[in-house]
C-alpha cells in the first residue's frame, strides 16, 4: 500500500479522530477544500472555487500589496468564510470575511482557467494602462491600485504595562512572509520603547473545522518551526536574547468552524 505524506496521514488521522469536536460549523460558513478556479473579465482575473455545486469568489488577481493573496492553479485551496447578502462576483456567492490557503501538494486536476464573459465585470478594480511593476502569480497580471495618500509617522505606544502581539498565518504556512512585518515590527518597537524586560513567544497549531464535518489538522511541527523563527528575526531586529523565551504548544487547537484562522498564531508578549 502506498503511503501517503505526513501531513496528509495526519489530516486522515485527525479528521476522524476528532470529528466529534463539533458536528460542523454554522449553516452560514463555508469552510471546504476544492480546486481554485480563475476567470478572467474586461478588467482583472477572479478567482472562484465550487463547492457541492455552487461557485464561490474569492477575489481578484491585483498587486501584492492588495489584501487579498490568490492561490496557485496546480493546488487545492482551504477556503474558509462566511456567506454575505452581497451581490455575486463573477458568478460566485461572496464569502466575507473569507480566508484562504493554498495546500502545499500538487494537484493536476487544478488547472481550469475560463475566459472572460461580457456578463462579468470588476468595476472596483481597474487593469493598468501598461505593464505591472510589481510581481505577478501564474503569469497573470495584477491591478494598479489607486495612489494612497501619505501619512504622519505613527509614534511608540507610551508605557502601558504587558502587551500582545499577534502573527497569523495561512494553513500550514511556517515561514515568515510580509503580513508577518507589522506585528512584530510593532512588537519590537514596544519593547525597545519600554525597556522591557522580558519578551514571550508562544506559537500555536492549528486546525480548521469543515462544513461536512471533517477536521483538517495542521502538521506536527508547525507550532516549533513558528516559534523559532519568529524568535530569530525578533533577535536579529535588536531584542536581545537573554530577554526573550522561546515555546510552543503543539497539541492542535480545538476548531469550531468560525475563528479557526485566528488560532493558527504565534503570540508575541512583550512585558515592560
Amino acid at each position: 500500500m502506498a503511503r501517503l505524506p505526513l501531513w496528509r496521514t495526519a489530516l486522515v488521522l485527525w479528521g476522524v479522530a476528532h470529528s466529534a469536536w463539533a458536528a460542523g460549523p454554522p449553516v452560514d460558513r463555508r469552510n471546504f477544500v476544492a480546486c481554485p478556479i480563475i476567470r478572467d473579465t474586461k478588467t482583472v482575473p477572479c478567482w472562484l472555487s465550487e463547492y457541492k455545486g455552487e461557485l464561490y469568489y474569492l477575489g481578484v488577481q491585483v498587486d501584492f500589496g492588495s489584501e487579498f493573496w490568490p492561490p496557485y492553479l496546480g493546488h487545492k485551496v482551504l477556503v474558509e468564510g462566511q456567506v454575505s447578502d452581497e451581490p455575486r462576483i463573477c458568478g460566485g456567492v461572496v464569502l466575507k470575511p473569507i480566508k484562504i490557503s493554498p495546500l502545499p501538494e500538487a494537484d493536476e486536476n487544478c488547472r481550469t482557467m475560463l475566459p472572460a464573459e461580457d456578463r462579468y465585470t470588476i468595476p472596483f478594480a481597474t487593469r493598468g494602462p501598461g505593464p505591472n511593476n510589481r510581481p505577478s502569480r501564474n503569469g497573470l497580471p495584477g491591478a494598479t491600485p489607486a495612489p494612497v495618500a501619505p501619512t504622519a509617522p505613527t509614534q511608540a505606544a507610551a508605557p502601558s504595562g504587558p502587551r500582545e502581539f499577534v502573527v497569523l498565518y495561512s494553513f500550514n504556512n511556517r515561514i515568515w512572509n510580509v503580513r508577518a512585518t507589522p506585528p512584530m515590527q510593532q512588537a519590537r518597537d514596544y519593547a525597545l520603547a519600554t525597556h522591557a524586560k522580558r519578551v514571550e513567544v508562544v506559537a500555536y497549531r492549528g486546525a480548521s473545522l469543515l462544513s461536512d464535518g471533517s477536521v483538517y489538522v495542521e502538521d506536527e511541527g508547525v507550532a516549533e518551526m513558528r516559534a523559532r523563527q519568529v524568535g530569530e528575526i525578533l533577535q536579529q531586529v535588536g531584542l536581545p536574547a537573554a530577554a526573550m523565551s522561546v515555546r510552543w504548544d503543539d497539541a492542535p487547537q480545538k476548531p469550531n468552524g468560525v475563528d479557526d484562522p485566528l488560532r493558527r498564531k504565534t503570540v508575541i508578549r512583550v512585558i515592560p
